[in-house]
């Protein structure tokens, strides 16, 4: 560590003005980063420092499920084509030629190339299940980027890729990236939730996101401080439980009947002796099941994924003679 005296670190008195996110203004008032263009920042000496104190958590975590790798930045067209994605990631992958016209691509991420290795690697049972990381910039030609590091076109994202037997292997290494990730988050000192999510362009049955609140954040969330329930807006879904009608009587057509006297539901119900005095009738248990609901309201809260993107897990299935993509969780 150099002397304070001959620190690089260019303050600044006052933020911006296209600084409008708070950790922004921040970040660069105290000399931790500074913009070269559109999504695009150069770590400052201080940054830095914190961003491999980040990344050294990361990986101590991630060591004790996993072995890291680090898989090239630029990927051949003919890996994305194979699985349908070459045209399936349409504008947000960044796309160029070499000089004898060969199409290449900065990927967004490295299913692909994981898979390819396992494929060509992977030569009998015995070696899975394997679960492969790395930590490596990535690249997305975001149309509006902005919020300073959280929404950005070049991130560094550590992805993790499991291999496994069966759907029973798949799911264990899914709780193994679920506890480590719960780990990271805590040690970072985040206040987050684990929220049901839309697989979207990764694939797969299912997907979860970490995510933390903030003012800044652009995704909407619904939460249940109840029950415990939540999911981005995307996935969410609500439902009252069932209640059962009252049983027909007669030949099952309505007929006509005389409640002189009884003014409410409740001396009706009471009336016609509908209910057992310790059991509430239908109307009674619909209108507690519609307070409940009020009470167990879903809030919808502005939300974000810390540093633009949660940490994601990409699942892949792999067997002896080859491997294929699968991604039942995004966490």
């Amino acid at each position: 560590m150099q002397r304070w005296s001959k620190l690089f670190i260019p303050t600044l008195r006052e933020a911006p003005a296209d600084a409008e996110v708070a950790s922004h203004k921040l970040l660069l008032r105290a000399g931790y980063v500074r913009q070269l263009g559109a999504g695009l920042y150069s770590y400052l000496p201080l940054g830095q420092r914190a961003f491999n104190k980040i990344v050294a958590i990361v990986r101590e975590e991630m060591d004790s499920i996993g072995q890291e790798f680090l898989l090239p930045a630029l990927n051949p067209r003919e890996v994305w084509e194979e699985s349908g994605r070459w045209t399936g990631m349409g504008d947000n992958m960044f796309r160029l030629k070499d000089r004898k016209g060969a199409d290449l691509c900065l990927g967004m991420t490295h299913e692909e190339v994981m898979t390819s290795i396992a494929r060509n690697e992977l030569r009998s049972y015995k070696q899975l299940p394997q679960i492969w990381y790395q930590i490596q910039n990535k690249f997305r030609d975001e149309p509006r980027p902005k919020s300073g590091l959280l929404r950005v076109r070049q991130f560094t994202m550590k992805d993790s890729y499991s291999f496994d037997i069966d759907e029973a292997g798949l799911d264990a290494s899914y709780l193994k990236h679920d506890a480590v990730y719960r780990k990271i988050f805590t040690r970072c000192g985040l206040q987050f939730v684990a929220v049901d999510a839309d697989s979207g362009a990764m694939g797969g049955s299912a997907s979860q996101e970490f995510m933390v609140y903030t003012d800044a954040g652009e995704d909407l969330i619904a939460s249940c401080g109840s029950c415990g329930y939540a999911a981005n807006l995307e996935k969410a879904t609500s439902a009252l439980a069932a209640v059962e009608d009252l049983a027909a009587t007669g030949d099952g057509l309505p007929e006509l009947v005389h409640t002189p006297g009884q003014k409410t539901i409740d001396e009706v119900g009471a009336f016609l002796k509908t209910c057992a005095p310790d059991q509430d009738d239908g109307l009674h248990r619909h209108r507690r099941r519609r307070q409940h609901a009020r009470r167990c309201c879903v809030l919808a809260r502005r939300s974000s994924i810390e540093r633009g993107q949660a940490e994601r897990h990409r699942w892949c299935r792999g067997t002896a003679s080859g491997a294929s993509g699968r991604d039942p969780s995004d966490l």
